[in-house]
């Protein structure tokens, strides 16, 4: 029998994440039952149209969550433990696509009549994005370029594009007069990409790798397609454990880290000063390399400059990835790196052998954007309206911290660490707002050790940049009533 699942081949959101989302909401739901056998690999791919590894990658992912086990010789179960609404939905709920809850990959698109408090992306808003700016740059590098615009690129990168981003990293590096060579600076599709690439010149079957945690699953991701072995070091309230780090080096060659240190994902965290610079100073006496992966630093709210752990770098051991798809808008799938020298040649055969270069005509538009300084209006922008998006949301919070939640000011970005009840578990209180129409990301998404269990699920992800003021208000009270219906919280907070 067919399960009905269905994905959207022509939306950015990767297939994987689509099915996690789809089988996910199909568990919540009940339509799956804590010990029911899902579809086998083979069946699933078939029936979606996708590759087999597209199927275990979002098995993999909702093992992770506590969602779905796997027996040796069997196939995936849902675990015993899942989260669920209370019973199946009914075949008038009223819910769409016969699927009950809708997956993150299905928001955006208006045959879902269910209205979704999106709170678990973690992008920029739609009506932020700099459209009237975009159509003209588009323009104008057309009209300067003409067909060399879509000819292709150098697989570095547009030479004005790298040297723009060698002055504007400089400057963000020391705020004054240190100098990047442009050749050092690589053009990528994404930061993915910049990882991915960092990952594939760096590692070989069997190296160790490490990765924060909770962190960024895309890091570990491409860490271990490359055959890595990757260990978890745990995340402090002022940045990683060095101690742990240091003592992982030590035991064992450690060849290469992904941290984000500035506005961490998911936590919102800054790392201390201090930890920057010996994180800095352990790549060089430990001979590992660090992959700096900057998504947020261009949005501290007040505008203040955050040394990298790349300013500390004296000895060429940090390759800093610089996305623009928080910044800007992700649809331009163009990020930057800047590797050391050593790994020049290295990043540049291994770049054109995965798509030869980056779209030549997103690069002068980009540059532009840049050189025009309609950038930095931009982020001014940006950054007043997800500071007053946090304090819209914190003060609809508010009146929950009675009730257990727990959560520390950021100084930027556009996620909030949301801490819960003791007892309350991250995956049932996301369940339980999703069925309410709010979406959130429990922190077991982002942990990577295979015993995290509740004890690493303590805490919610809430995306609060593209949610308009009157959502975030609904939002914090879906969060108010899951607590409630959870029996930690007061149901009828901020309605009195």
């Amino acid at each position: 029998m067919e399960t009905g699942f269905r994905l959207y081949k022509d939306d950015e959101t990767p297939l994987y994440i689509q099915t996690a989302d789809t089988v996910r909401a199909s568990i919540v739901e009940g339509e799956f039952r804590p010990g029911d056998r899902l579809p086998s690999v083979r069946k699933l791919s078939d029936e979606l149209g996708v590759n087999p590894a597209t199927i275990v990658a979002a098995y993999r992912i909702l093992t992770r969550e506590g969602f779905v086990e796997a027996r040796a010789g069997s196939g995936a179960y849902v675990a015993e433990g899942a989260p669920l609404v209370d019973g199946p939905a009914s075949a008038d709920s009223g819910r769409t696509s016969g699927r009950g809850l809708i997956p993150v990959s299905e928001r955006s698109h208006p045959e879902n009549s269910v209205a979704v408090i999106d709170m678990a992306a973690n992008a920029p808003p739609l009506d932020l994005f700099p459209l009237d700016d975009i159509k003209r740059f588009i323009v104008e590098a057309i009209d300067a370029d003409g067909g060399r615009a879509f000819e292709y690129e150098d697989t570095a990168g547009y030479r004005p594009l790298k040297t723009a981003l060698a002055v504007r990293l400089a400057y963000g590096r020391s705020g004054s007069s240190a100098v990047i060579d442009p050749d050092d600076v690589h053009i990528v599709s994404g930061a993915q990409q910049g990882i991915d690439l960092a990952a594939r010149v760096l590692l070989r079957r069997g190296d160790v790798a490490a990765v924060e945690s909770p962190g960024y699953h895309g890091a570990r991701d491409a860490f271990v397609a490359t055959g890595a072995r990757v260990e978890a070091v745990p995340l402090l309230s002022d940045g990683i454990d060095l101690r742990s780090l240091e003592r992982l080096a030590a035991s064992r060659p450690l060849r290469l880290v992904h941290v984000n240190p500035i506005f961490q994902n998911p936590t919102g965290m800054v790392y201390a000063q201090n930890r920057r610079e010996e994180l800095a100073r352990l790549a060089e006496r430990y001979g590992f390399y660090v992959i700096e992966d900057d998504l947020f630093s261009d949005l501290a709210w007040d505008g203040s400059f955050i040394a990298s752990v790349r300013s500390f770098d004296t000895a060429g051991r940090v390759i800093f990835v610089k996305s623009f798809s928080k910044s800007l808008m992700p649809g331009l799938r163009i990020a930057c790196l800047e590797a050391p020298p050593q790994l020049r040649e290295r990043f540049e055969s291994v770049k054109r052998s995965i798509d030869i270069s980056s779209n030549g005509l997103m690069q002068r538009v980009l540059e532009r954007f840049l050189s025009s300084g309609r950038f930095d209006e931009h982020l001014a922008a940006a950054r007043l309206r997800y500071r007053s998006a946090y304090e819209t949301f914190a003060d609809a919070l508010e009146p929950y911290r009675a009730a257990g939640l727990s959560w520390e000011r950021p100084l930027g970005g556009i996620n909030l660490w949301l801490g819960l009840p003791s007892g309350v578990a991250a995956r049932s209180l996301a369940a339980a707002c999703l069925a309410s129409g709010c979406a959130l990301a429990p922190e077991i998404s982002f942990r990577y050790e295979p015993s995290a269990g509740l004890e690493g699920d303590t805490h919610v992800r809430v995306s609060f940049g593209s949610v308009t003021a009157d959502s975030l208000e609904r939002g914090a009270l879906v969060i108010g009533a899951a607590l409630g219906k959870l029996g930690n919280g007061r149901p009828d907070a901020g309605n009195d």
